[in-house]
């Protein structure tokens, strides 16, 4: 029998197919269904992303000689689209980067809501895109709609409610919304009664490894083993650190996408004394008892920009920087970076710029772990922008840490596989990370020079 860990991404969804003594078989993956109909709009057809899901697992299920008997999701927060009382989707998920709710000049200060209370309560940051601002404008916006909606879920949530018939999300996926509290444990009734909602229209909650069944003609017709199970999985960066982490491996984790994060897993109270230094966001962490701390940068957007105005390939860019620290700067930030271009500076000085000034944000951090006497060395980056060279030295320099890169590159994945092992087959945390391990790659250290100079400034009384 075999699991099928699948990822379902802001732009691609990947499916990864892993036996169950380990090994690791193969990956899939398609173009994650996006629409952009109106301005501003970037937002996901329910309908689309299911299908394009369950073509994923056909493939997998038609193309492999060993039955598939569980699935497993990781999935991008924040997306929540209103589903009716029959199970229809009434409109798409909005995704982290639509505009359109952001755009409306009341936006949240209309709710009379304490922004200190909320970054207290929830772990966010109100300036952060959240389900708070998507539940707000379908209020505000399209009272319609919501007039009209049963439940808000996840796009992993619409899976299950197809695969399973569950109405169910877990507590990692909840606490990105912002309609969650961390001290409870449990979507938030008065922050979501302030939007001018209901807390009904809001999905039970239930851990991570929770494996349901999996409906029978369902499992037929996708190919499944006949009592096939799907496991509820988690939010795509916990996934990402816990299958991130193992023996040799950091405690501190760069996950490098669209947005790069610095991520680490520790108590709500050590998270909270981390935030209050270094800033960023907090979630609950796919294992009962412990919460994700992470900072985040807008990186891989930015570089994007900076490689189509050069008309030039992201990659040809990146090999021309320098490996040592400049003392470049140019804020990670796209009125930052659209400035400097627009001024006329090289496109390979705002890359470096950028690079340098994403890398002393992710220092900050680190060193606010560090404080908390948390080990955070070496540091395991994943992710697609994770393995170019001179990008890893120029950043072990920045942060004056050993960072590491994994085999495969499907952390997010391979944590969706460890949850899978714990729920249906019972296995310890301990025991799902050696059974699911992604070996490392490489060790990158920093310059001899950064060593000598952070090892000065230890000693001076």
């Amino acid at each position: 029998m075999s699991v099928l860990a699948i990822d379902i991404g802001s732009s691609r969804i990947k499916a990864l197919l892993a036996g169950w003594d380990g090994r690791l078989t193969e990956v899939r993956s398609a173009r994650t269904p996006r629409r952009n109909a109106e301005p501003g709009e970037a937002s996901y057809p329910v309908d689309e992303v299911v299908a394009a899901v369950e073509r994923l697992i056909v493939e997998a299920s038609v193309f492999h000689d060993d039955a598939i008997d569980t699935l497993v999701f990781s999935c991008l927060g924040t997306a929540m689209a209103p589903i009716a009382a029959d199970g229809q989707p009434l409109a798409p998920a909005l995704a982290p980067d639509d505009r359109r709710p952001r755009a409306d000049p009341r936006g949240l200060d209309s709710l009379g809501l304490n922004h200190d209370e909320l970054r207290h309560r929830t772990g966010s940051d109100p300036a952060v895109p959240s389900f708070l601002w998507h539940a707000w404008w379908w209020r505000s916006v399209h009272p319609e709609v919501l007039d009209r909606t049963h439940r808000f879920r996840s796009l992993r949530g619409c899976l299950m409610a197809r695969l399973c018939g569950a109405d169910v999300e877990d507590h990692s996926w909840a606490s990105r919304t912002m309609l969650y509290d961390l001290d409870a444990g449990d979507w938030s009734s008065p922050i979501i009664e302030a939007v001018g909602l209901s807390a009904e229209l809001f999905p039970p909650l239930a851990p991570s490894t929770v494996a349901l069944s999996i409906d029978p003609d369902t499992a037929q017709r996708l190919g499944l083993a006949s009592d096939a199970r799907a496991v509820l999985g988690a939010m795509d960066n916990g996934c990402a650190h816990l299958g991130a982490s193992g023996p040799g491996q950091a405690g501190l984790v760069d996950i490098v996408g669209t947005y790069e994060h610095l991520a680490g897993a520790a108590s709500l109270d050590v998270a909270r004394a981390i935030l209050q230094d270094a800033g960023g966001v907090i979630h609950a962490y796919p294992l009962d008892g412990r919460y994700i701390v992470m900072t985040r940068v807008l990186l891989g957007e930015l570089l994007r920009v900076i490689s189509q105005r050069a008309d030039r390939e992201l990659g040809t860019l990146l090999d021309g920087l320098s490996a040592e620290p400049t003392g470049s700067t140019v804020a990670a930030d796209p009125g930052a970076v659209t400035a400097e271009l627009d001024a006329g500076r090289p496109p390979a000085e705002v890359l470096q710029g950028v690079l340098e000034s994403a890398a002393a944000t992710l220092a900050g951090f680190a060193d606010a772990w560090s404080a908390q006497g948390l080990t955070a060395e070496p540091v395991t980056v994943v992710g697609g922008g994770a393995a170019h060279p001179t990008v890893l030295q120029l950043k072990a320099a920045l942060l004056g840490r050993s960072l590491v890169t994994l085999t495969s590159d499907e952390a997010a994945a391979i944590g969706a596989l460890r949850l899978a092992a714990m729920g249906v087959r019972g296995a310890t945390e301990t025991e799902a990370g050696q059974l699911f391990a992604d070996p490392v790659a490489q060790t990158i250290t920093p310059p001899a020079t950064v060593m000598a100079r952070q090892s000065e400034g230890r000693h001076v009384s």
